[in-house]
């Protein structure tokens, strides 16, 4: 079960949420990390302001240490856009490859590591595909429906 969606606004304006309120990619990045023994979700710190005379807004994401495995470090993305829930997005998507790119051998066999697809021709995500391929025996409908979900979001 995801944790409670924590979301409150501090006296300087800036949202406070784990964003496991939707299905999006902030909800998939959880849901990944929690394969991988995760016990604390992503936090995002956003606000909005105005630079000159635009709406504009800005997320800062943390995965937090891993519990265990010291040698994963934290991850920080930085991410400015126009939309809270827009850039609430784009920085766990961003966090998704990053994750991705810094453990290529643990993710693949997890519908996370399709990410980024990008290239068919990049032989790391031939390998993640190559890979991923075991998952269809017992694990078809499972395999397919996280796909999917990846897929529609």
């Amino acid at each position: 079960m995801a944790a409670p969606s924590n979301i409150f606004w501090d006296h300087a304006g800036h949202l406070h949420t784990n964003a496991l309120y939707w299905e999006g990619f902030s909800r998939l990045l959880w849901e990944s990390l929690r394969l991988f023994f995760y016990t604390e979700p992503p936090q995002y710190d956003g606000v909005e302001y105005r630079e000159e005379g635009v709406p504009r807004c800005r997320v800062k994401m943390t995965i937090p240490q891993h519990p265990f495995r010291s040698q994963w470090q934290p991850i920080e993305i930085d991410v400015v856009g126009y939309c809270l829930v827009d850039t609430i997005e784009t920085a766990a998507l961003k966090a998704i490859h990053i994750f991705c790119n810094q453990h290529p051998m643990e993710v693949a066999g997890h519908p996370i590591s399709l990410f980024p697809a990008i290239d068919s021709s990049d032989p790391e995500w031939n390998f993640r595909i190559a890979h991923y391929g075991h998952m269809l025996g017992d694990l078809a409908e499972e395999t397919l429906r996280g796909t999917i979900r990846f897929m529609n979001v």
